[in-house]
């Protein structure tokens, strides 16, 4: 079994925790009163599409293995832990600045340097969601 086997079989159970029980305890929804969308829909797609795309890495994942670089580690271990931070940043500062910073260091991170795709990217994704959530679907976010 190769190292892309077990990590889609990982996502995938986590998508299933996530929809059996992580979801269902943490979005709280008040019963009887109908809200739309429901405050559990987005996390639900996305927890779905975790399970999809892990069972698709199990079923069509090459058989041959390739161990990454180190490099390749060091990048995501610097990605997962600007991530953390801006987990831990987001509710003190606000989602868009750090949103945004987050965006700009996975940016630099990755060496992209088209300009078009870094203002849709740093600008256009966080603002985006932002409008999507905050004012059309009137959710708030941390």
């Amino acid at each position: 079994m190769t190292a892309d086997r077990i990590l889609g079989g990982a996502v995938a159970l986590f998508g299933v925790f996530l929809l059996l029980w992580g979801i269902p305890e943490n979005v709280r929804t008040v019963p009887g009163i109908f809200v739309y969308p429901n405050p559990a829909l987005f996390p639900q797609i996305a927890a779905a599409l975790l399970v999809a795309l892990g069972v698709m890495q199990m079923v069509f994942t090459k058989t041959n293995a390739d161990v990454p670089s180190f490099r390749k580690i060091a990048l995501f271990m610097a990605v997962a832990g600007a991530t953390l931070l801006a987990m831990v940043g987001i509710r003190t500062v606000g989602y868009l600045p750090v949103a945004i910073a987050l965006m700009v260091l996975i940016c630099l991170i990755t060496g992209e340097r088209r300009p078009l795709w870094l203002a849709t990217v740093v600008i256009g994704l966080p603002v985006g969601t932002w409008l999507f959530f905050e004012q059309i679907l009137s959710r708030p976010l941390p």
